[in-house]
């Protein structure tokens, strides 16, 4: 009996063990080897010389690491990086150079696996750019700022009146007046539905009213620059700066006198404009007046232009052959179209969305549709932005904050929300009030997004 029962005890002792190792050989062949590594190459700069680096798995846990080594260096660990995360970067000399990237996964039990690309660099030599053929060529306006325009005795001595700085915001209807020098010779005077009238053009006392023919910018004029003899001239009825009222000798009586021509002494520093013109000779009488050139700047509410191709997507940079968004498609997409990018002077960013946006099946909408915005792609995200005009990159930090699709990124497009990096750069060019940007979704294929955005 007592044999009987140590029998059975080994028996059930063996079972036990079995089941033990069974159980430990099933949990190995979970993580027996890695499965499907692979990864996705961006270019992260105009240049072509900053790269990241998205490594994946089938098995994708917090427990694999990646390591990537970008080939610069052979047995030097400064290109070899160690991630856990969703992206790493490493910048290229820039020079002609072919490279072999190597991303590594290792996880605690099991072999590493590695997988190997090539990856081309080719040197990035800039456009050859330099200051406009006429250096006052841009749009200006007067500086607002006290004794930015006055009158008096003497060359550059407005000692009869300088305008304050109380009498400039009551102006502010003349100071928001354009001056345009185009790169063609043609001169503009942009005045909007307001300007400064005074008695002569018939409003008694001077105010802030509708423009007044023939100063009303309606004026066909050139204008001509002296950089040397120190002019400007502006050719064109009721073409002028500063004051529509003065010209060379006097100050006009009535709209019907307003001269052919008239030339300023000019001085340009920099976006600085100063001028001065003679306006009663026996009496040394001069106006002076201060312009500063209109700087592009990104500070502002940009939103997608409202037309056909502001969205696409192809293979190459700036060519989207695959998808571009059609007039009635944007139609479709109104609760797109209205929502605004705002780039704050502290370097704050805010996407400001309302109450519907485009919302995808990535996001948990399909079909595709107008809809409540979904976090973290929602306007809650706390963002700073940094541009490098020079380098062409537009830089957006900030989990969930975005620019023109919420599904674009470096290396991809998301497959759910919570997948959203910290950080997103696009490639910019700033023209004006327009915004053109491009990104790299996927290096083997050359597949790039393009946006084009208008500020408000």
């Amino acid at each position: 009996m007592n044999n009987i029962f140590k029998k059975g005890f080994y028996i059930l002792a063996a079972l036990f063990l079995s089941i033990v190792i069974t159980s430990c050989e099933d949990d190995d062949n979970e993580i027996i080897s890695i499965q499907g590594l692979d990864f996705v190459i961006a270019t992260l700069n105009l240049e072509g010389t900053e790269i990241g680096v998205v490594p994946t798995t089938v098995n994708s846990n917090n427990r694999i690491i990646y390591s990537v080594d970008f080939g610069t260096t052979p047995d030097i660990d400064t290109d070899n990086l160690a991630t856990s995360g969703p992206m790493v970067t490493f910048e290229y000399p820039n020079e002609d150079g072919t490279y072999f990237i190597t991303v590594t996964a290792s996880l605690q039990g099991t072999s590493d696996v590695s997988v190997t690309k090539e990856i081309t660099i080719t040197e990035y030599i800039p456009p050859v750019t330099g200051p406009p053929s006429d250096p006052i060529a841009g749009t200006w306006k007067l500086a607002p700022q006290a004794g930015s325009l006055g009158v008096g005795p003497g060359f550059n001595n407005p000692g009869w009146f300088s305008i304050s700085a109380d009498q400039v915001l009551e102006r502010a209807c003349l100071y928001d007046d354009l001056y345009i020098f185009n790169e063609d010779g043609t001169f503009q005077n942009v005045l909007g539905s307001e300007t400064w009238v005074e008695a002569w053009q018939g409003t008694d006392p001077e105010t802030c009213g509708a423009p007044v023919f023939p100063h009303d910018g309606t004026a066909s004029a050139t204008y001509t620059y002296d950089a040397v003899g120190g002019t400007v001239t502006i050719d064109g009825k009721g073409a002028f700066l500063g004051l529509a009222k003065v010209f060379n000798g006097g100050e006009l009586g009535s709209p019907g006198a307003a001269p052919e021509s008239i030339t300023y002494m000019a001085e340009l520093v920099g976006d600085t404009l100063e001028l001065d013109i003679q306006i009663d000779a026996a009496n040394d009488a001069w106006w002076t007046f201060t312009l500063v050139r209109e700087v592009e700047t990104l500070v502002g509410t940009w939103k997608l232009a409202p037309q056909a191709g502001s969205l696409g997507v192809g293979p190459g940079f700036n060519n989207p052959g695959w998808f571009s968004i059609s007039a009635d498609q944007v139609l479709e997409r109104d609760c797109l179209y209205d929502d605004q990018y705002i780039f704050n002077e502290d370097g704050t960013f805010q996407n400001v969305l309302g109450s519907e946006t485009w919302v995808e099946a990535w996001q948990g909408t399909d079909p595709e549709t107008c809809g409540a915005p979904v976090f973290p792609h929602d306007g809650t995200a706390s963002a700073t932005y940094s541009f490098d005009e020079t380098a062409g990159e537009l830089t957006l930090d900030g989990k969930g904050a975005f620019l023109g699709l919420a599904k674009v990124f470096n290396g991809g497009e998301l497959g759910s929300p919570g997948a959203a990096p910290d950080s997103i750069t696009y490639m910019a060019v700033l023209d004006g009030n327009v915004l053109e940007l491009d990104i790299q979704i996927d290096a083997a294929n050359d597949a790039w997004w393009t946006f084009t955005l208008v500020k408000e």
